[in-house]
């Protein structure tokens, strides 16, 4: 059996956790907004597309695998034309 660690080995490996669960944390936000900023891009995009009438909201809906009604709803902030 392993021995012990000491009080002060251990304070030094639980603070290395937590600044590791730091890191994490701040790595998923990143990534949580980046997402958010691509979805918003997207459809924006879509909008535009549909606004300038060069696609029905079936074309988005067989192109994305996303429903009407989510198309419409995700879609409707964006659209002029509505």
């Amino acid at each position: 059996m392993s021995p012990r660690p000491d009080a002060e080995t251990r304070a030094n490996a639980i603070k290395r956790f937590q600044d590791l669960k730091q890191a994490r944390d701040k790595a998923q936000e990143a990534a949580e907004q980046a997402k958010q900023a691509a979805d918003e891009v997207m459809w924006q995009s879509i909008a535009a597309e549909l606004d300038a009438g060069n696609a029905l909201q079936a074309d988005v809906v067989e192109a994305t695998g996303f429903s009407r009604d989510h198309v419409l709803r995700r879609t409707k902030k964006h659209r002029k034309n509505t």
